[in-house]
């Protein structure tokens, strides 16, 4: 074979065994990939099944915490709602460390709290594993649990106060740790608000009972001071006026006058500032019952018309047609009312005319009193109705008073939802305009009527209650004036005694005595089936006795200090009753 031959055919065979070679090397390559391919493989499959149970695991315990913290929030929830409606008690809170057992993973709890009664105490609740726990025999010290066992403690504070703790013994995982904390914070700070929540009212009802204490103590003094001021007083104005009609020196009459003049004007003094008395102490209240605005009226007129003419004054009273014939309302305040704006007319007016206009417009009782005396000055008006509050309050002033009149009147109007009004010109005069919302229960033409004074009260039979001696003889001596010989009873039951046997036409009953006082008797009377007329005598003004007097069954209310025409009018409206009725 030529050499060219040969050596062509060694050159292809060199190159076969190269591509075998490099064929040779690609697969061990291709191989080694393989492997390192599957060894990653492997490795990625082994982690993901890692992952996944490490993901199961962690969603195993996230479910847990989830319910563990869904307990304690409805335990929470609930326990909350008990404390806002219960005080926090003994059975209460250990209750709620059952309660916070009830899952699991709480193996124990107790919470220490402050003794009510010993400041330095504190009263030991427990719950859970007895086995964990070993109680000291000293009552109310701190439990010993085992330091084994995972524990959280929390104070439960009130301000700065240190009212107690609570304690759980747990078996959680300790990433659960902050998550417990924070759920049991809250249980700490519900038992920590419920406290406050507890003191506060317990604070409140003990002011209000001291409050309510404080009041009935004022209630009672203004009660008693008014009789006891009343009391002394109706002895020296009945007796004052009864001299007034006997045969006196000119010397002795003028003294007496003065006498009766001053101790007039402290009747009025005292009513002034017992009522003032009554407003600080909030009783100064409105009683309403039916009366009637005609005698109302006429009892005005009567009180004013001889006294304004003797000042050398007009006195002009005007009362519309239309007025009903029955309102309800308080009369004695509306009384007290006209009486005042009245006599302050009277006071500051020293010449010309004083007129009173009364009418009935939408459902209201409109007064108007108009003087043409001094008149006040325009900055003057509007702190006229304050307490204490006159024109001229220095020691040269012309006129006499306390200057609560106006005060009281206001104070009056305001009770009966209503106003008080006063337009005034200085040296001209001024114009008090009241209005007041009564119901009417039926409306008749209103006339001012005129008192049968020939009435023959001298008939009637009387009995007088009376426990004082003083008052025994002042009405004595009045009803002796009428031709009236009283039947005289020291307390309630000597009266009850007597009209057991003895028949009587009219009873004046004093209302506080000692053995049996007025109410008593008079309930005891009515409830035997006494229907005569039974008219309080009483010292007091207070919107409390005059609603007891008319509630055990008296039918008038005569207050002291009382003046003759007081008795005359009540003898004659009763006795005429008693003849009408037979």
């Amino acid at each position: 074979m030529p050499s060219d031959e040969i050596r062509a055919l060694a050159a292809k065979i060199e190159l076969l065994n190269r591509k075998i070679a490099r064929e040779k090397a690609a697969k061990k390559a291709a191989e080694t990939l393989l492997e390192e391919k599957s060894r990653e493989l492997y490795s990625a499959k082994q982690l993901v099944e890692d992952s996944l149970i490490n993901i199961k695991e962690e969603s195993k315990q996230g479910i847990a915490l989830l319910h563990f913290k869904t307990y304690l929030e409805s335990i929470l929830l609930d326990y909350n709602q008990q404390f806002l409606q219960k005080p926090i008690s003994n059975i209460l809170l250990q209750r709620l460390l059952d309660d916070l057992i009830g899952i699991e993973n709480i193996k124990a709890s107790r919470i220490r709290f402050k003794s009510p009664t010993e400041e330095d105490q504190f009263d030991t609740f427990i719950a859970g594993d007895k086995g964990l726990i070993q109680q000291v025999s000293t009552a109310n010290q701190a439990l010993n649990w085992s330091n084994d066992h995972q524990q959280i403690k929390l104070r439960i504070n009130a301000a700065s106060k240190v009212l107690g703790s609570l304690t759980l013994v747990i078996e959680s995982p300790i990433s659960w740790q902050k998550t417990i904390e924070k759920q049991l914070l809250l249980f700490c700070d519900m038992i920590s608000a419920a406290q406050r929540r507890q003191e506060l009212l317990e604070n409140t009802i003990k002011e209000k009972l001291r409050a309510e204490s404080s009041e009935q103590s004022t209630r009672d003094f203004v009660a008693m001071i008014n009789h006891e001021l009343r009391t002394p007083l109706n002895g020296l104005l009945g007796s004052a006026e009864l001299m007034l009609d006997t045969k006196l020196s000119s010397y002795q009459q003028q003294l007496l006058n003065t006498m009766h003049q001053s101790g007039e004007l402290l009747r009025v003094i005292i009513n002034d500032l017992l009522d003032l008395s009554k407003m600080s102490a909030g009783m100064l209240q409105i009683v309403e019952v039916d009366f009637s605005p005609a005698k109302l009226c006429q009892m005005i007129f009567d009180i004013f018309k001889q006294r304004i003419e003797e000042f050398g004054l007009i006195f002009s009273f005007n009362v519309q047609q239309n007025i009903p014939q029955t309102l309800l309302g308080d009369p004695d305040r509306i009384k007290q009312i006209l009486v005042n704006l009245i006599g302050n007319a009277l006071k500051f007016t020293q010449e010309g005319e004083i007129k009173v206009n009364i009418t009935w417009e939408q459902e209201k009782l409109h007064f108007e009193v108009q003087d043409t005396g001094c008149g006040i000055p325009e900055d003057k008006i509007s702190t006229l109705f304050a307490p204490f509050t006159q024109v001229n309050n220095s020691s040269n002033r012309s006129f006499e008073g306390t200057g609560l009149g106006l005060a009281i009147c206001k104070q009056l109007v305001d009770e009966m939802n209503d106003t008080i009004s006063l337009a005034s010109v200085l040296n001209k005069g001024s114009c008090f305009k009241v209005a007041l919302p009564l119901n009417s229960l039926q409306k008749v033409a209103l006339d001012i009527e005129r008192p049968q004074a020939d009435y023959p009260i001298e008939n009637l039979k009387i009995l007088v209650v009376e426990d004082s001696k003083v008052n025994q003889m002042l009405i004595e001596m009045i009803l002796a004036k009428f031709g009236i010989t009283p039947t005289i009873a020291n307390d309630g039951q000597e009266a009850i005694d007597y009209l057991t046997v003895n028949n009587v036409d009219i009873v004046f009953m004093d209302c506080r005595m000692p053995v049996v006082d007025g109410f008593k008797a008079t309930s005891l009377l009515r409830e035997k089936g006494y229907t005569k007329p039974i008219i309080a005598l009483t010292a007091s003004t207070t919107s409390v006795e005059t609603e007891q007097c008319y509630q055990c069954g008296m039918d008038e209310i005569i207050n002291k200090p009382y003046q003759q025409d007081d008795i005359k009018a009540a003898l004659i409206k009763w006795g005429q009753q008693l003849d009408s009725t037979g």
